[in-house]
């Protein structure tokens, strides 16, 4: 199991520079917001506002390789880990070639894994093979860490794994300040991919109050770079979110493997997980929230279990 743990080890040392990479991206204002509205227009009864996305600078092409090395290393793993049991349990297999951790949505194609495969390792470990399947989650299938994993290094070995948007979300609802009641007639909020520049993120209507009183709009957005996990359906999650899912998913499973063939945990020291990433931009460490009050100040804060302190700046 030592060269499936190292595998794994490799796959955290690239997610921790890919990670790095991406805060330092985020934090160094890499997009801006534009807004437009009628406000001076006194003769219209409502009000509108639409807020616009513009990219300052495009995402770095070696991210996706980056994350071609986790993908690999990560599924390496899993292989790995399935011929260490066939090598302990039955011996070096006829076709070695052959011999893969099964990944599949269908119950009806684990079928033939199980032919192929059960006897070569043991009963425990099989067992535990067959209870982590994808095919277990039904409809949610394609959203298993396994077959997001599976999915994505089949994509990048034989076609090309790339960073496809932003996906932008509210840390908050939109806060209008006035001195009188504002009724809002509509709201549209965009969640999700976005591919192109100058996008639409937000567009408000609202009843415009009386004697034309001053309004202060305060719109929260934040984003994040995101990747497509599934082809059918299409699904889109972030990347940091999908990275972890992965790792931790393959974590899960060299952990039962060691366990059922009764071998040793290793020493997570001498795996050496690449400890150098994270000394660089460690005041960026976990994720990055940015978002534009309404009087253009920018305000930056980290997770709460990071180290970082709010930062603002105009």
């Amino acid at each position: 199991m030592r060269s499936a743990w190292l595998k794994w080890a490799r796959a955290v040392e690239h997610q921790r520079l890919l990670a790095r990479r991406t805060r330092e991206f985020l934090a160094d204002g890499s997009y801006e917001y534009v807004r437009w509205d009628n406000l001076t227009d006194s003769t219209d009864p409502l009000v509108r506002m639409q807020w616009r996305v513009r990219t300052k600078k495009q995402f770095s092409e070696s991210w996706s390789v980056l994350l071609g090395d986790i993908l690999t290393n990560l599924r390496a793993a899993l292989d790995h880990a399935m011929w260490t049991a066939v090598v302990m349990h039955s011996g070096r297999p006829d076709k070695p070639n052959q011999v893969q951790f099964p990944i599949t949505t269908k119950a009806s194609s684990f079928a033939e894994s199980r032919r192929k495969f059960s006897a070569l390792v043991p009963s425990e470990f099989w067992g535990m093979i067959e209870a982590l399947q994808p095919f277990h989650g039904g409809d949610r299938a394609h959203t298993s860490p396994l077959e997001v994993l599976r999915w994505l290094s089949n994509l990048d070995k034989h076609r090309a794994v790339h960073i496809v948007g932003r996906i932008y979300f509210d840390l908050a609802p939109v806060a209008i300040r006035s001195e009188t009641p504002v009724k809002i007639v509509e709201e549209r909020r965009h969640e999700g991919p976005i591919d192109g520049d100058n996008k639409a993120v937000l567009f408000l209507k609202f009843e415009r109050p009386r004697g034309d009183a001053p309004i202060d709009v305060v719109p929260t957005f934040a984003f994040s770079p995101s990747i497509q996990i599934s082809e059918d359906p299409v699904e889109y999650r972030t990347l940091a979110s999908a990275m972890e899912v992965m790792t931790d998913g393959v974590l899960k499973v060299l952990t039962y493997c060691t366990s059922s063939l009764g071998l040793p945990m290793p020493d997570i020291d001498s795996l050496e997980l690449g400890e150098e990433h994270d000394l660089v931009a460690a005041e960026l460490a976990g994720d990055v929230h940015t978002f534009r009050d309404f009087d253009g100040t920018v305000h930056r804060f980290t997770d709460p279990a990071s180290r970082g302190e709010e930062v603002k700046s105009r």
